[in-house]
């Protein structure tokens, strides 16, 4: 599960924390309002345990709990 982890959508200057997930798409908390991105044709920079991970979205485009980071 992604929520709780701060996100930024690569290629893009849209960054915040994850608030919620489904299968197809990610809501983000961001300095300018919540906005909801398209998991598949956008690839993510992930902030985990001060650690940088960059995760394509065609790879985590499935419910949260079907996959294991």
């Amino acid at each position: 599960m992604l929520i709780g982890f701060e996100l930024m959508v690569m290629g893009t200057d849209l960054k915040g924390t994850v608030i919620d997930e489904t299968k197809n798409t990610l809501l983000l908390k961001t300095a300018k309002g919540i906005k909801r991105v398209i998991k598949d044709g956008n690839r993510f920079i992930l902030h985990m345990n001060n650690k940088e991970i960059k995760v394509d979205g065609k790879d985590v485009k499935m419910r949260p709990w079907e996959y294991a980071l």
